[in-house]
């Protein structure tokens, strides 16, 4: 039975990394913006099995790669699934790819994105974004574009597509573009939804509601606010909630977001915890299957 709804102070979850590479952890590690900007970085380790979600800015990216380092084994990083292609998401990625550092090796990124010339159509102002990249990926010759209800198995992870970008949805034409991705981790279900907005998230109900049903966590979607409409995250009906989202988002300063009203959503469905990142890296602890 799920207790009672309780925000919770991440200052309490902050995590040392010192020495902390190990083999034998399986955990999700959410990590916070290194500017301004809103940003969405996951890392999943499960027993030296390293997989990356998004990575956030070109400002994200130093301390991406260095956190990598410190829980990877053999700084490798099995598979780096991509959402979508704003430049919050993508930026670290981008940055390291044209960069041509060889910090940490990367096996495979998987991702599906528009066209350019699509963005450019129906999102001009982010034309930027895609072109840096397409660039990146350009120089990185082991990547896949994935494809609706694709099944993909990372070591002992199974990563199921349940939905890619639809070019017939231009409304918030970027964000509904996101790929939903949903990870299966020692019998952990994780999904993320990236920025996914109205459109998309009603097409993810149609295409694939079965599948979202029950899950562990949920990413909250476009960091929180503004993103997929609450008849959603009561499919979903997570235990635990992962808000990519920074501290001026997360307390609607100014009050021009609707982070609030997403708060009222998630604590109607008594999640046990809210994992906000606001201040610093996350380590959240995963239950290991018994072998």
């Amino acid at each position: 039975m799920k207790v009672l709804f309780k925000f919770v102070l991440l200052s309490a979850m902050l995590i040392s990394f010192t020495g902390c590479q190990k083999s034998n952890e399986v955990a999700i590690y959410q990590l916070s913006n290194q500017s301004y900007s809103q940003m969405m970085s996951y890392i999943i380790e499960d027993e030296g099995t390293t997989i990356v979600v998004d990575g956030g800015t070109a400002e994200d990216e130093d301390n991406l790669i260095k956190t990598i380092k410190k829980v990877s084994k053999d700084r490798k990083v099995e598979a780096w699934f991509l959402t979508h292609y704003h430049k919050d998401h993508t930026g670290a990625l981008a940055k390291y790819l044209q960069s041509g550092s060889n910090e940490i090796k990367i096996d495979k990124v998987y991702y599906n994105f528009p066209e350019e010339s699509w963005v450019e159509r129906n999102e001009p102002h982010r034309y930027e974004d895609v072109v840096a990249i397409d660039q990146g990926l350009k120089t990185f010759d082991n990547k896949e574009v994935v494809s609706f209800n694709q099944k993909i198995t990372v070591g002992e992870d199974q990563i199921d597509v349940l939905r890619t970008y639809n070019p017939e949805i231009t409304e918030n034409a970027g964000n509904n573009s996101s790929s939903v991705y949903k990870m299966n981790v020692q019998g952990t279900k994780i999904l993320f939804l990236g920025d996914l907005g109205v459109e998309g998230g009603e097409e993810l109900l149609s295409l694939n509601k079965e599948a979202i049903k029950n899950m562990d966590y949920v990413q909250m979607a476009h960091h929180g606010q503004a993103g997929v409409n609450e008849d959603v995250y009561q499919v979903i009906d997570p235990k635990y909630c992962l808000w990519p989202t920074t501290d001026w988002l997360w307390k609607n300063e100014g009050k021009a977001y609707k982070t609030d009203e997403t708060k009222k959503w998630v604590k109607a469905l008594h999640v046990k915890k809210n994992y906000v990142a606001d201040n610093g890296t996350v380590r959240i602890e995963l239950k290991k299957k018994e072998k």
